[in-house]
């Protein structure tokens, strides 16, 4: 049992290690060794648990996409798209600011190292409810659906990339991203009848 519990330690330790480099440096910039010597374990054991580094970015993309998927569940469904399309942006952009595994999930798929339906799933529910919110009227008709939803990937992409920048520093999301994104819903919604006042 306790071999077994060494080796589960040993993998979590190569699997964040791999993230914070994955994260800083990218697929291509990230060599084993580094990795290794991030986690203060060998070579032989690094190749005994992944046997690539393709296999290992699986793992970490695997480890960071789950995190953003229970996230996502997690995110309340009430039938009112704004306040629904706020708690999902907000939770996904908290999750990619303080977590360097979804983090490094985000970069490695985005840069085509790892193939994942994650991107297609969170632009399909952030579209699903932008488009309910634009038929009921609570959004503006001067933006249409797409370039919506288009604005909120870039505004989420936005916290991964300055997290990456500042140094992954852990925590809640940037205390000015609510403010941002507040002003960037307010621009989108029809006007003060919209129903912002109940929206995170």
């Amino acid at each position: 049992m306790k071999k077994q519990e060494r080796a589960t330690r040993t993998r979590t330790s190569l699997v964040l290690a791999a993230a914070r480099n994955f994260d800083r440096h990218g697929y291509d910039g990230t060599s084993l060794a580094a990795v290794c010597g991030d986690a203060g374990i060998s070579m032989g054991a690094l190749t005994f648990h992944f046997r690539s580094k393709a296999a290992l970015a699986a793992a970490v993309a695997d480890e960071g996409v789950g995190e953003l998927q229970r996230i996502r569940a997690a995110c309340p469904h009430t039938g009112r798209p704004l306040h629904d399309l706020s708690a999902l942006v907000l939770a996904v952009a908290g999750t990619l600011h303080s977590s360097v595994r979804a983090r490094s999930a985000a970069r490695l798929i985005t840069e085509g190292h790892v193939a994942s339906d994650w991107p297609a799933v969170w632009r399909g529910e952030v579209r699903g409810l932008v488009e309910r919110a634009w038929k009921s009227g609570a959004l503006t008709k001067e933006v249409r659906p797409g370039t919506a939803t288009q604005l909120v990937q870039h505004l989420v992409e936005g916290v991964a990339i300055d997290a990456r920048v500042t140094g992954g520093q852990r925590g809640p999301a940037p205390s000015d991203f609510p403010e941002v994104w507040r002003a960037a819903l307010t621009g989108l919604a029809a006007g003060p009848g919209a129903g912002l006042a109940d929206v995170p």
